[in-house]
């Protein structure tokens, strides 16, 4: 598979254009990389260079150097912002104008409303678990089976109720050192989360997935050990570094076959510095036997090992520290030779170091790109960690599938978020703010755009768009980033809609009965290394989740239960509590209840037209502008869940990209459940968002900064 996604980089359209890079003494940071061959150009490079657009196979000169920016507003910003950071949709337009209230104030006060108000909302329970269930995907952790890990994944401990934790894993050694009371890797996670360095869990991630290997049966002790190593390995390269070996024979960072010396034509734009000769001691990467031998398991994880990292769980793994036991014999490279028998407490300190000094000192690459080993480690897996977060964010990478960026543009975006992530010391807020506050991420939909052209941006998302025979389409729009939103954001936010329970985040490893599995595989969760799940829409995901939420009647998927923002978990289901407080509105319709679904839902509470009147009183059963009070409540409720679900169904809940229409202030619903009015909601923001930096009062019409 790795071969093939280096051979999948030679698109057609480039294959005329690119060949092996020339001798030249560019700078790297103009060109894309420094080439390392002395190699004459091939002919395709020649035509490729040759300044004729028109020749068969030649790839079109790029568009225009011109970029516009088309700001869709606060109130897309916020609409956008809340589900990414949070894994949730608006509680209403409610929730949008207090929010958009908010960042207006803040600017008027010459403040950054909107990285005010995104720093605010990357805090707190929603945020924690938002964004620990996103790094279990990122470090793919079982979720079930033997490789799940329940105890020391799953349980928790007072550890996690601050960054004491993390801050201890930071700044110490995992052999040798004691925080002092048992914890887990649940633990670490979100200390590291509330310490807002991820250096830590990334560290302790890699004692923690050793205690509970893939397993086989009827193989030998030697087979075991090769594909335990192998399992492995290829987790870190790719949870880590963002490498393949694979595709390292065609791509590393000091020269590709898609290098090109005429920027105008290179396809490889890397970040400067050898980090691949660093790592594996060779550009070209190493055999992968000897690379994998890093991570013995055979002699090193023991139950009755004398050492547990940092002095955690036993469940988490217990290790041996000496060097003996390798059945492999085979010896071990990992940022330079291990000692025979090499093992993590080799590989950990490098990662220390590295962190520490990367944060402290910035990257330091000498003039001919030589990067330190420990440098190199720490910097990848930083990168690794913008782009991921970057691609959650806004749907695409800024790499492609060799992990390199093909453009000039997508390098300088990764290069600003990982130097932000670095320099804050790993900080997920500040990388957060940076991509909500970036220019490309609250882009307007073309038709409320002044730029010139669709297609004013940058190829970011679609860098391939730039071979569009039409000169006016080699860029990017809006359109390119439209995605679905990641299975755990889309799943989420439909049972926090309705306040449902959420889904469970693990089972033990000898339980069996994961409730709504097949829901959850159907929708891209990943499950476990061989369910490995995705992002997008397919024929039989929406089969699976209209099955399972077209009715609107509630789901138990036997997780946390949910209810309003900041309170306790509701007994009642939101939409029963909905049709209470507006049987006590006087003068309320069937259509408020519409308005007020649709609001809840989609955050588009208005109701446009005879034909959306006519397709609403279809789902319902009911004309829209009975008397509630004259409507049979049994047929009313019903149509109330055929609503909510019809809508869970339809774009403007499942997809990311072009948030709905910004919407009249006076269609906000007529009644409110209570914990999602405006007060009720301002108490909980104001703290959050503002702390005491300023000063604010709450009231029915919501946020007044004084």
């Amino acid at each position: 598979m790795s071969l093939a996604a280096c051979q999948n980089d030679q698109a057609a359209s480039d294959s005329a254009t690119e060949g092996p890079s020339s001798a030249t003494e560019d700078d790297p940071t103009e060109t894309g990389g420094p080439p390392t061959t002395t190699d004459a150009p091939t002919t395709g490079d020649t035509a490729a260079t040759s300044g004729d657009p028109g020749d068969p196979g030649d790839e079109p000169p790029p568009a225009g150097e011109g970029e516009e920016s088309c700001d869709a507003g606060d109130e897309a910003f916020v609409k956008r912002v809340i589900p990414l950071l949070q894994g949730r949709k608006p509680e209403g337009m409610r929730e949008v104008q207090l929010l958009v209230s908010a960042i207006e104030q803040l600017d008027a006060k010459g403040q950054d409303g909107r990285a005010i108000v995104a720093r605010g909302l990357a805090s707190g329970d929603l945020y924690l678990r938002r964004w620990r269930t996103f790094f279990w995907e990122q470090l793919k952790i079982n979720r079930l089976e033997t490789k799940s890990n329940f105890n020391c994944y799953s349980s928790m401990t007072p550890a996690a109720d601050n960054g004491d934790l993390a801050a201890y894993i930071r700044d110490n050694d995992a052999e040798g050192s004691s925080f002092g009371s048992s914890f887990t890797m649940g633990d670490v996670m979100t200390s590291a989360l509330r310490l807002d360095d991820l250096s830590p869990m990334y560290r302790a991630d890699m004692f923690a997935r050793m205690a509970r290997p893939l397993s086989g049966a009827n193989i030998s002790q030697e087979e075991f050990e090769v594909n335990a190593r192998a399992n492995y390995g290829e987790i870190f390269e790719s949870s880590y570094l963002g490498r393949r070996s694979g595709c390292l024979e065609c791509h590393t960072s000091t020269e590709s076959v898609t290098y090109n010396p005429d920027p105008k034509y290179n396809h490889f734009w890397a970040l400067p510095g050898d980090f691949e000769g660093a790592i594996y001691g060779d550009p070209k990467g190493r055999p992968e036997e000897e690379l994998y031998a890093a991570f013995r398991w055979t002699g090193f994880v023991d139950d009755q090992g004398s050492v547990k990292p940092w002095g955690w769980s036993g469940s988490c793994g217990r290790f041996n520290p000496g060097t003996s036991g390798d059945i492999l014999g085979i010896p071990a490279y990992l940022g330079g030779a291990l000692p025979d028998g090499g093992q993590l407490f080799d590989i950990d300190p490098l990662f220390k170091t590295g962190f520490a000094t990367l944060a402290s000192e910035g990257l330091m690459v000498d003039g001919d790109l030589t990067v330190a080993p420990d440098q190199a480690l720490a910097y990848l897996t930083a990168v690794n960690i913008a782009n991921g977060v970057w691609k959650e964010m806004l749907g695409y990478p800024l790499t492609l599938a060799h992990s390199f960026p093909r453009n000039e543009k997508q390098r300088e975006i990764l290069g600003e978020l990982a130097d932000a992530f670095i320099s804050d010391s790993y900080s997920l807020r500040t990388l957060l703010v940076e991509i909500v506050t970036h220019p490309y991420f609250n882009q307007e939909a073309p038709d409320l755009c002044d730029a010139s052209s669709s297609y004013h941006l940058k190829p970011v998302f679609d860098p391939f768009s730039i071979t569009a025979s039409d000169p006016n389409m080699r860029g990017n729009g809006v359109g390119d980033r439209v995605q679905r939103y990641s299975a755990w954001v889309l799943i989420e936010s439909a049972m926090r809609a309705m306040w449902w329970e959420l889904p469970i985040q693990q089972v033990g490893d000898n339980e069996f009965n994961y409730p709504a599995v097949d829901f959850l595989r159907d929708q891209g969760i990943f499950l476990k290394d061989a369910i490995n799940g995705f992002n997008g829409v397919d024929f039989n995901g929406l089969l699976s989740w209209e099955n399972r939420l077209a009715t609107g009647n509630k789901q138990s998927l036997q997780g946390e239960c949910t209810g309003p923002l900041g309170q306790p978990c509701s007994q009642y289901e939101w939409i029963e509590l909905m049709l209470v407080e507006a049987s006590m509105t006087q003068g309320a319709t069937v259509g408020d209840i519409a308005a007020a679904i649709k609001d809840r839902v989609i955050t588009e509470p208005t109701i446009d037209g005879p034909a959306e009147i006519a397709a609403i009183e279809g789902v319902f059963g009911i004309p829209l502008d009975t008397p509630m009070n004259q409507a049979d409540t049994g047929q009313l409720e019903a149509g109330a869940r055929r609503f909510a679900g019809m809508l869970f169904s339809t774009p403007q809940f499942m997809l990311s990209g072009v948030p709905s229409r910004d919407q009249t202030p006076a269609a906000v619903p007529a009644f409110a459940v209570p914990g999602t009015d405006t007060e009720s909601l301002c108490n909980l923001h104001a703290p959050q968002l503002l702390g005491d930096q300023f000063s604010w009062t709450c009231g029915p019409q919501g946020l007044k900064l004084r």
